[in-house]
């Protein structure tokens, strides 16, 4: 094989003559440090500081790119960092703002695509000045490495692999046995992969790097102590039984746990000095603080059954006995159980000091007794256990919710540590818990004073009847579990200590006050979950990676390039231009329409300007390069104008390919349409993957990819009719200079021909490049086309009923106890949720909410169901005020008509208790009314007065009426013994004169409205929204049945509002109340104005809308806990029902929706109109290369006239067509009028 050595890689020890053979190993030598020397020195001295070269292909413009590149691509690494540091970029609580919106949806993707199109023109620039670059080589280059190369109209991936397959030999000699270096074309190499890398990578990726999800982030900040414990010596006052009030919410009614309390104990508050926490979703807080809590040490006690009962032993000092059996059992109940404490109070039955254990050493035990009789007072297990409780403090880190600092995790910090004396009462906690009283009583509230906290309802249900203590109903209530198992010791421990620590947390949480504090700070953190901006990590990387690539290949193009010697004097942009560098008057042009092998081995130089043929002067010497397209015949014969076929065409202009894009832009507009109609109907289309990478790269990578494909195919188009537009003039002969020969088309990228194509009045050009540019606002706006977004999704299914809508219980009976009062005093002063299915006013029928979704877990159900209220109409009514004050029993006498027409009198007994002497009091009455005797309205007892033989349809009638009162007045009565702590009730004076009296009265009759509703509850039961869809019917008929009637239930409401626990009115000089009644009206109105005995009886119009919102509340609430009244429904009775599920879905963006299919529309009737105004046949090869275009001036007279542009006419005409050459030879190509004749002729 014949090797060919570079002669810089060559050191030549002898010059033989001309011709003359020599022995490779005397020929050539090669150097391993001098040819580096000598290529330096040589080009040196070929690079003229003078040459012209493109801005584009110039250092200042590639260092300036060079050095935006690495500012994109140090800013997404900081936004990488900073979004893994912070959790994201930007947060919001709710939704971005339209301008954050667009920065991280489309801005990346617009930059990228101004970076693109930057780009683009050093790629243009690159590829079409290559065959100069290549003529400007000392040694020249052959037709195929210059005349024939057409880089800018080859398909964009192929041009860089074209590039780097091509190779050629640095000087035309033998050199056998030396290094062989071949040349490739690396600047279109350089350029062209960096063009690659940044369509198909950095564009399509670097709209998929940011992505809106729901992050969780964390901050540093400053805890500070919010509240600390009261001193000592005012804890046994502040230890109100409020909390044990709590705790029955807590127990029995769902209430959530206070902030800061957990089971286990009580923490001390603190807060964060920070404000972040206002934007984050299930804000956390996390800081070093105190735990408070408590332990019981239980041991079983001794129990022996003996002829005066059971005793039970601690085993030191302490032997008691609890009555003739083991715990006192009410009539019909099968269990016992009883909690003994220390301290003795009226109160309570039982306790320790007064039962035979008086020491101070058993003062903080207490006993818990629990048995199980068969019937009388036969007993079969019986089980006791002493216990006493310690109080510690531990140091540990809690994480609490915000904002209602609710404990979510605990780590301890140190060992727990005995609670020092003198910091925590504990003999007054105990004494409370003990007794259901305050050790030091004070006037306060119903709600802070109640002794005994009802639960005779709630614990029933284990088979224990009758009243019990506190402890009891609260250790039942936390262990919900058999009774049966308290024959074990232990399990009856275990439950006390549960109750016992509740309790003791809910009093320390009492006990705090901001006022007792000591500044103590700490860093804490704050965390939470945020709607953000974040970076997904892999594109960022394989964004950084793609654009550190890219700068590499500029720096290595602008290396390469500012080194290159360049001959051009002038951009070669036009057709003129190019003709200009070739013209001559020697034959040294004349030459390259030689064939064989001369002309095959012929190489061309450009030399100031001009190329200039080059001969061999040794024929072994120049290598056999083979046939290029520069040795195409230069001209047609006649025949072959006749013939089209002979004609070229762009291959992309043919209507097959026509066909093929035009079917491809109607299945994606038919695609885009079609997500569209679907992602409406469906409310959304399914979200790819669970993982952010995967939905970037289907919804953002893929449908961009699809744009940066159409952007080369345009730019294809664009550039081959760029070349073609001149010819389309010269074709008719008959073109200016300006149209045609000096278009400079070609040298611009596609963008930056849109003015200049207009201004032209070459509407297809210019509409051409106007669609290739919109292939980059087509990737902007596919970029943010699918959206990922929180959605409601709504399942459609069917429910089961769990109750008719009908009520149907043969007779309506409220349970007895408190409930009502508790829940409505849970959800009034301390913000708790009513019960399921229950609004302030309605009460809906319940369905069945266990339902699952194939779209995820369950968010609210939504169906039609029928809702129960009750309409209140109070109206002032006018009573004798002195009756009541003085006890007469005459004072609420009222007639009133049955339903049946007749007429019943009605009453009610209010007498109040206690006495202000000479002091402005207040006294808030409320009374469900009777049916009296009139005959015996003289009887002082009110009692004795009521009809014991009224008839069932007269005690309804008389029942559904509740009358209130709120009266002033001032008295001089003969015992000032006023009410001061509800301990105990306060003696009725006699009065002896009315100072003042002044009163607002009111009656409330009520009728019962039922409606279909639409009602959305969450899982647990509880209303979310509601809304009517029907008529509302009142007192329907068709809702009761079996004796039942809407009257029993309006009865069973004012039963309720007129009752509870220590509800005796009593005459008070203060604005707290003794009643159910007035505690909800000062709670409703959140104002003392109602009950303060300074103030003037309340406005009727004032008040009357509380009253009303208290009488339909509880309504609500009394039908919510006798749900039984309803009728069940049939085993396969089902509703229509909605499941709502939040879920992630992918939505269609409208905006860009429209700018899609707008730019889609627009490039479909765009590649209509190029194809079917296409260029018509005519050349006999594309005018792609410097070859193909000099052939085609081949013997016309435009080559000498092309050197001299400035003598030209301004009327001179050119055109492409038949002429005589200057040979005398017929001719097919470009010349001037009127010298060419039109082919069309």
């Amino acid at each position: 094989m014949t090797l060919w050595c570079p002669v810089w890689l060559a050191k030549v020890k002898k010059s033989p003559s001309e011709g003359q053979r020599t022995d490779r190993n005397e020929e050539c030598h090669l150097s391993n440090s001098e040819p580096s020397k000598r290529y330096q020195k040589y080009t040196k001295k070929q690079i003229d500081a003078s040459s012209w070269k493109p801005v584009t292909l110039r250092r200042p413009f590639l260092l300036g790119i060079v050095g935006v590149t690495l500012a994109f691509i140090a800013l997404l690494e900081y936004l990488s960092r900073r979004s893994r540091r912070d959790g994201g970029i930007a947060f919001t609580k709710g939704q971005f703002s339209p301008a954050v919106s667009f920065a991280y949806q489309n801005l990346p993707a617009t930059i990228a695509v101004l970076y693109s199109i930057l780009w683009s023109w050093v790629d243009l620039d690159t590829k079409r000045l290559e065959p100069y670059f290549q003529l400007s080589r000392p040694e020249g280059a052959d037709r195929t490495d210059s005349l024939a190369l057409s880089y800018p109209f080859d398909f964009m991936a192929y041009a860089p692999l074209k590039a780097l397959r091509r190779r050629h030999v640095a000087q035309p000699f033998l050199c056998s046995g030396c290094l062989i270096l071949f040349y490739r074309h690396w600047a279109v190499v350089f350029a062209g992969t960096s063009t690659m890398l940044i369509l198909s990578g950095v564009t399509p990726l670097v709209g998929a790097v940011f992505a809106r999800s729901v992050v969780t982030v964390e901050h540093l900040a400053t805890a500070t102590t919010s509240a600390a414990l009261i001193p000592l010596r005012d804890q046994r006052l502040a230890m109100n039984t409020d909390f044990m009030m709590t705790a029955y919410g807590i127990v029995w009614l769902g209430q959530a746990m206070p902030g800061f309390v957990t089971p286990q104990g009580f923490f001390e508050p603190f807060r964060m000095d920070m404000k972040q926490e206002a934007e984050l979703l299930n804000a956390t807080w996390k800081a070093r603080t105190k735990l408070y809590g408590t332990s019981l040490n239980c041991r079983a006690a001794n129990i022996r059954n003996e002829s005066t009962g059971f005793s039970y032993s601690n085993g030191k000092d302490c032997t008691t006995e609890a009555g003739s059996t083991p715990v006192e059992l009410d009539t019909g109940s099968q269990f016992g159980c009883l909690y003994i404490g220390y301290e003795m109070d009226q109160h309570a039955d039982y306790s320790l000091s007064d039962m035979g254990c008086p020491s101070p050493s058993n003062q903080h035990q207490f006993l818990a007794v629990w048995g199980q009789s068969l019937g009388g007072d036969r007993v079969t297990n019986v089980s006791a256990a002493f216990c006493e409780p310690t109080y510690w403090t531990q140091e540990v880190n809690a994480t609490v919710t915000v904002p209602s600092m609710n404990v979510t995790e605990i780590s301890p910090l140190g060992p727990r540590i005995t609670l020092p004396d003198g910091l925590f009462n504990r003999t007054a906690f105990e004494y409370g818990i003990g007794t259901g009283a305050q050790a030091i009583s004070e006037r306060a509230d119903i709600s802070e004073t109640t002794n005994i906290v009802d639960q005779k309802s709630q614990v029933a249900k284990f088979g224990l009847l009758g009243t019990v203590t506190n402890m009891v109903g609260f250790a039942l209530g936390l262990n919900p579990t058999d009774l049966t198992d308290f024959a074990d010791p232990t399990i009856l421990a275990a439950s006390f200590e549960n109750a016992h620590k509740l309790l003791h947390a809910l009093a320390m949480r009492q006990l705090m006050s901001s006022n007792a504090i000591e500044v103590q700070s700490r860093q804490g953190t704050i965390s939470g979950k945020i709607s953000a901006i974040t970076t997904v990590r892999p594109f960022a990387i394989v964004v950084e990676v793609l654009l550190g690539l890219v700068v590499t290949l500029i720096l290595a193009l602008m290396t390469y390039t500012c080194r290159r010697p360049s001959q051009l004097c002038n951009n070669p942009a036009s057709l003129i231009d190019v003709i200009a560098i070739a013209a001559d008057d020697d034959e040294n042009f004349d030459s390259t329409d030689e064939t064989g092998p001369e002309a095959s081995r012929s190489r061309f130089r450009l030399v100031n300007g001009r190329i200039c043929l080059s001969r061999p002067h040794v024929a072994s010497h120049v290598p056999n390069c083979g046939n290029s397209s520069a040795d195409a015949r230069p001209s047609l014969t006649e025949s072959e104008v006749e013939n089209s076929k002979s004609l070229a065409r762009p291959i992309a202009m043919s209507m097959t390919v026509a066909c093929i894009f035009l079917l491809t832009l109607l299945l994606a507009l038919t695609t885009v349409i079609a997500l569209t109609i679907y992602a409406k109907k469906h409310d959304g289309l399914p979200v790819p993957s669970n993982h952010t990478a995967v939905n970037k790269l289907v919804l953002n990578y893929v449908l961009v990819m699809f744009a940066t494909v159409l952007e080369p195919f345009w730019l294809l188009l664009n550039r081959q009719l760029c070349v073609l537009q001149p010819f389309e003039e010269l074709r008719q002969a008959n073109a200016p200079a300006s149209r045609s020969l000096k278009l400079k088309y070609t040298s611009l990228p596609p963008q930056m021909n849109i003015w200049n194509a207009f201004r032209a009045k070459h509407y297809v050009l210019g509409a051409v490049c106007a669609i290739g540019l919109s292939a980059n606002l087509l990737a902007i706006s596919l970029n943010g086309l699918l959206q990922i977004e929180f959605f409601p999704m709504a399942d459609q299914t069917y429910l089961p009923r769990r109750y008719e809508e009908i009520f149907a219980q043969n007779q309506v009976r409220i349970k007895s106890g408190s409930d009502y009062q508790y829940v409505a005093k849970a959800n009034l002063s301390d913000g708790v949720s009513l019960p399921p299915w229950t609004t302030s006013e309605t009460f809906f029928v319940p369905f069945d909410v266990k339902a699952k979704s194939k779209y995820g877990s369950v968010g609210s159900i939504q169906a039609s169901t029928r809702g129960f209220s009750i309409r209140p109409k109070c109206e002032r009514a006018k009573f004798n005020d002195t009756a009541l004050v003085t006890g007469r029993p005459n004072s609420f006498f009222t007639e009133q008509r049955t339903p049946s027409g007749g007429t019943v009198f009605c009453g009610g007994a209010a007498t109040p208790f206690g006495g202000q002497n000479n002091t402005n009091a207040a006294l808030e009455v409320l009374v469900q009314l009777q049916p009296v005797d009139l005959t015996k309205s003289d009887t002082p007892a009110i009692e004795a007065v009521f009809d014991l033989n009224a008839t069932e349809e007269e005690t309804r009638t008389c029942r559904s009426i509740v009358v209130a009162g709120f009266l002033r007045a001032n008295l001089t009565v003969s015992i000032n013994d006023a009410k001061t702590d509800n301990s105990k009730e306060a003696p009725t004076p006699e009065i002896q004169r009315i100072n003042s009296l002044s009163s607002l009265w009111m009656m409330c009759k009520s009728s019962i409205a039922t409606a279909p509703y639409k009602v959305t509850v969450v899982p647990s039961g509880h209303v979310e929204s509601y809304v009517a869809i029907g008529p509302e019917l009142k007192d329907p008929v068709d809702s009761f049945s079996n004796g039942t009637s809407p009257t029993s239930l309006i009865i069973s409401a004012t039963w309720v509002l007129a009752r509870g626990q220590d509800t005796i009115p009593y005459w008070h000089n203060d604005t707290f109340v003794d009643t159910w009644f007035a505690y909800f009206i000062k709670h409703l109105s959140n104002s003392t104005m109602f009950v303060d005995p300074e103030q003037p009886v309340p406005v009727f119009e004032q008040v009357v809308p509380y009253v009303e919102d208290l009488y339909a509340r509880l309504f609500a609430i009394v039908l919510s806990l006798n749900q039984g009244w309803l009728a069940e429904a049939k085993p396969v009775s089902t509703i229509p029902g909605v499941l709502f599920v939040s879920s992630q879905r992918v939505f269609v963006s409208r905006p860009m929706f429209v700018i899609t299919v707008v730019l889609l529309v627009a490039n479909m009737a765009v590649a209509i109109l190029h194809w079917t105004r296409r260029p018509k046949k005519m050349l006999p090869t594309m005018p792609y290369t410097i070859g193909s275009i000099l052939a085609m001036i081949h013997a016309s007279g435009l080559k000498r006239e092309a050197r001299n542009q400035e003598d030209w006419k301004k009327d001179w005409k050119f055109g492409y067509g038949r002429f005589v050459g200057t040979d005398g030879k017929p001719h097919v190509g470009i010349e001037r009028r009127p010298f060419v004749q039109p082919l069309d002729t």
